[in-house]
């Protein structure tokens, strides 16, 4: 990992050649990897102008509103994700949140909560093609700050910590769970230090939220995908984040 990053600042390929043409005029965009979660924040949305399938690297459908918003649905994974944030940056979007899941592995955060992310572990690959190794990926703090205000307002509880983001998720080891862990991470998930990096690079704002949807800290693991409270918790955000999301600009 220590030889991927260059310091050259010219890319073979360019990202302009994947940047969307017609989506300009956005203010914000919000990445989700959650099917159900993208229909919630569809049907939350007013006065959309633009709604695809595909059409955008890395995504499998978006829409947009005539006021600025866009919502995009990822694929899953770092690289996927990437691409879609290096897409978008590229077409003129200069904030970008993070909307997914994650697993608990600190007690501390449980099934159906909130976390909001201060800073993410690097166990991914694409971040290192961004940041030198011993750069922190981490959020926007200005932007993270305005998430938190608009869930204060909104009376929705939350954690704040660090998460850690693999490219691995069948390999999470109990050492390393362990390990992670005493390091100030609350929740595992496989995306976010690989945005934060590409933000940071790019020189723009970027937040995000987790819901817990299972727990790997105890002796097994506790799957809860389609836990009640994940459900109603993960809608709320959804509709909070669709019909308040100029507060965050």
């Amino acid at each position: 990992m220590m030889q991927w990053y260059s310091k050259g600042k010219k890319s073979v390929i360019n990202p302009k050649h994947f940047a969307p043409k017609d989506l300009n005029f956005v203010k914000l965009g919000v990445m989700v990897f959650v099917k159900r979660v993208y229909g919630w924040m569809r049907a939350a949305a007013n006065k959309v102008v633009i709604e695809k399938s595909e059409g955008v690297v890395g995504a499998l459908n978006f829409f947009t509103t005539k006021d600025g918003l866009a919502v995009f649905h990822s694929y899953f994974g770092a690289p996927a994700a990437v691409g879609l944030a290096e897409a978008l940056i590229a077409g003129g979007i200069k904030k970008l949140v993070i909307f997914g899941e994650a697993g608990a592995i600190n007690p501390k955060i449980s099934i159906g909560e909130l976390l909001i992310p201060t800073f993410a572990i690097r166990e991914e690959g694409a971040s290192y093609h961004y940041l030198p190794p011993g750069v922190v990926a981490k959020p926007s703090q200005k932007l993270r700050g305005r998430v938190k205000t608009l869930l204060n307002k909104a009376g929705f509880p939350y954690e704040e910590g660090g998460v850690w983001t693999t490219d691995a998720p069948l390999r999470e080891t109990r050492d390393k769970i362990l390990r992670c862990s005493s390091q100030g991470a609350f929740a595992v998930e496989m995306e976010c230090s690989a945005l934060f990096s590409v933000a940071q690079y790019r020189r723009v704002k970027s937040a995000a939220l987790l819901l817990i949807t299972d727990e790997l800290h105890g002796r097994v693991w506790k799957p809860a995908y389609d836990d009640q409270k994940v459900i109603n918790n993960e809608r709320k955000i959804a509709e909070i984040l669709t019909k308040n999301w100029l507060e965050l600009l």
